[in-house]
């Protein structure tokens, strides 16, 4: 489980937040500004320190409540993989003073197609990102080359990028010490390197999603 910090501090009518996903500040701003619902969904506005708002959409996931890129993408959009255990995000909602149980019902249950975006969002290249379709376009035309151990799950790897997933099982699985991690080497983007798949000790493998939490192939 990632470590979730927050603290407010100035005056209650300017009261700014200060919140934290595993050690690295993802908001930091008025308290009222991060989180709304107009649009029907649950939806944070994330800035991760800055001057930039990037929004993320609550899905539930199992006993988890993931929070998935929303499209349209501009091509500076920033995304982190943000999973909170349903603990979290009561213990965050009653720091807030909302009703957590009021929210919980309003959020929607995760979709496959929204689990590979997640997956995908590693490897995207700087273009504006419209649709799933166009992720894939970017992802396909971004990867410069496969590790190794990539090498040798290339179909199981282009087929989940090619194809629609099937969701078979709703529960998400954190990295252990020492897990092998499958890589491919990006032209530009973000990022560098794009973690796909990782391998437990009993060879086991996983779709990465991000953040350390995998998915069961």
């Amino acid at each position: 489980m990632k470590k979730l910090d927050f603290k407010t501090y100035g005056e209650f009518t300017d009261e700014m937040l200060n919140l934290k996903y595993d050690s690295q500040i993802i908001y930091e701003g008025y308290t009222d500004n991060l989180i709304t619902s107009i649009t029907g969904d649950l939806e944070l506005k994330l800035n991760y320190g800055t001057s930039n708002t990037y929004s993320v959409l609550a899905r539930k996931f199992g006993d988890h409540v993931v929070w998935i890129p929303k499209l349209p993408l501009d091509s500076d959009y920033r995304y982190k993989t943000i999973v909170f255990t349903l603990r979290q995000f009561v213990e965050l909602w009653t720091f807030l003073k909302y009703r957590a149980e009021n929210d919980l019902e309003i959020i929607k249950n995760i979709r496959s197609d929204e689990l590979k975006l997640i997956w995908m969002m590693g490897a995207r290249g700087a273009e504006r990102i419209d649709d799933t379709s166009s992720l894939i376009q970017s992802v396909k035309k971004n990867i410069l080359a496969l590790s190794t151990s990539l090498e040798h799950q290339d179909t199981t790897f282009n087929n989940l990028i090619q194809n629609n997933w099937v969701l078979n099982k709703d529960r998400l699985i954190e990295e252990g010490d020492n897990w092998e991690c499958f890589i491919a080497y990006l032209d530009n983007g973000v990022h560098e390197e794009w973690e796909v798949f990782k391998k437990d000790q009993e060879d086991v493998l996983y779709i990465h999603l991000g953040s350390g939490y995998c998915l069961p192939i």
